[in-house]
C-alpha cells in the first residue's frame, strides 16, 4: 500500500515530476539474481549468530557487530555533547546567580572559579548522560539485530522485543515496578521506531537483509581488494631495489674479472 501510494502522490497533488520513479529494484537483475542463490536453506538460526560474532579471516567484525559498535559510540558522542552542555549550561546560571554580591580579589579570580566550575559541571554531565544513552543505544541496536539475524528476516517484533528489553534492563536498579514501567515505554518507542524503519524500507522496496547481505560483500570485496594490492606491491620491487640489485650485480661481475685477471 505505501508503494502505491508513494506511486500516487504527485499525480494526487497535481504535480507531475519526470525524475519521480518508482523507486524498487528490479528483482531479475543479475545482483538480486546472487542474493537468492547465496540464501543458504540449510543454515539455522545458531549458525547466523555464531558468524555474526565471529571474526572473518582478515580479523574484522562482522557488518552487524559493526553497526551495532558504531551505533553504541555514536550514543556515546550525543551523550557527552547533551549531558555536558545542560549541565554546565545550568552550573552558569547558577554561579552567576549565587555570586552576584560576592566579593573577589580580582575578575581574573571570578573568571578562573567560573571556568572550574563549568569543566566539572561539563564532565559531570557528560558522564551522567554519555553512558546511558551509549548502553540504551547499543543494547537496542545489538538485540533488535541479534533477533532479526536469527529469525533470518526483519519484523516489527524484534524492535519491540529490544526495546521492552533495554527498558526493563535500564530500570534494573529502582526495582520491579520500574522494571515493568521501563519495559513497556520501552516497548512502544522501539515499536515506534521500528514501524518507521520498516515503511523507509517499505518504500524503497529492499529489506533489511539484502542491506546486510550488499554490505557483508563489498567489505568482503573490499578486503579482498586491498590484500591483492598489498601482495603485489609486496612481491614487485621498487626502482631502489631494482638499482641495488644491478649495483650488486656490476660489482659481482667486476670482482670475477679481477680474479680471472690475476689468474
Amino acid at each position: 500500500m505505501l508503494n502505491v501510494a508513494g506511486r500516487r502522490i504527485p499525480y494526487l497533488i497535481g504535480i507531475h515530476l519526470p525524475f519521480w520513479q518508482y523507486d524498487i529494484p528490479d528483482k531479475t537483475v543479475q545482483t538480486a539474481k546472487s542474493f537468492n542463490s547465496d540464501a543458504n536453506e540449510n543454515e539455522t538460526g545458531w549458525d547466523r549468530l555464531r558468524n555474526m560474532y565471529s571474526l572473518d579471516e582478515y580479523g574484522n567484525r562482522s557488518p552487524e557487530m559493526h553497526f551495532a559498535v558504531q551505533a553504541t559510540f555514536f550514543g556515546t558522542f550525543v551523550g557527552l555533547v547533551y549531558g555536558g552542555s545542560l549541565n554546565s549550561r545550568m552550573a552558569y546560571v547558577n554561579f552567576m546567580e549565587r555570586n552576584q554580591a560576592t566579593a573577589f580579589t580580582n575578575i581574573f579570580e571570578a573568571k578562573r572559579k567560573l571556568q572550574d566550575t563549568v569543566t566539572i559541571s561539563f564532565a559531570k554531565g557528560a558522564y551522567h548522560w554519555a553512558w546511558r544513552i551509549a548502553f540504551f543505544t547499543g543494547s537496542y541496536v545489538l538485540l533488535t539485530t541479534s533477533i532479526a539475524v536469527y529469525r533470518g528476516k526483519s519484523s516489527l517484533l524484534e524492535y519491540v522485543t529490544a526495546g521492552t528489553i533495554t527498558g526493563a534492563m535500564y530500570k534494573t536498579m529502582l526495582g520491579p515496578r520500574a522494571m515493568l514501567v521501563g519495559g513497556a515505554v520501552g516497548g512502544v518507542f522501539g515499536g515506534v521506531a521500528g514501524a518507521l524503519c520498516l515503511a523507509l524500507l517499505k518504500i524503497s522496496g529492499t529489506t533489511m537483509e539484502e542491506i546486510r547481505y550488499w554490505q557483508y560483500n563489498w567489505k568482503k570485496s573490499r578486503d579482498k581488494r586491498i590484500q591483492s594490492s598489498m601482495s603485489r606491491v609486496i612481491q614487485q620491487p621498487t626502482d631502489i631495489e631494482m638499482l641495488h640489485d644491478k649495483k650488486v650485480e656490476s660489482l659481482e661481475v667486476q670482482e670475477q674479472e679481477v680474479k680471472k685477471s690475476k689468474a
